[in-house]
């Protein structure tokens, strides 16, 4: 294994991030998850300093990692934005709840 493999894959990583961040469906959470969890054994197992001929795979996972950060940052904003929307339609349900008792689900036999 050459000295830079590590950080090619390291950079890897970055772009398998980035890509399930940009394409999010919650169904897929576990991949991110497990995904860092790569990253951090892997990030564990590094030299504390790198050798000079990683550094375009460190430059390149450091600006894919800008770019997932910036994509998180509006999929967070957008989920708020839609977290928003379901507070406002709980409280109206509420609203409209205040009016006549609800009937019972089962009617009583006897």
């Amino acid at each position: 294994m050459s000295q830079t493999a590590p950080y090619e894959r390291l950079a890897a990583l970055a772009e398998r991030e980035l890509a399930l961040v940009t394409a999010f469906e919650p169904s897929r959470i576990g991949e991110l998850v497990a995904l860092q969890q790569t990253r951090t054994t892997l990030v564990a197992a590094l030299p504390a300093r790198p050798p000079d001929a990683a550094r375009p795979a460190l430059l390149r996972a450091h600006e894919l990692q800008l770019r997932t950060t910036a994509a998180l940052t509006v999929l967070c904003d957008q989920l708020g934005h839609e977290l928003g929307d379901v507070d406002r339609g709980r409280q109206t349900a509420r609203g409209y709840g205040t009016g006549a008792p609800a009937r019972p689900v089962l009617d009583r036999m006897g």
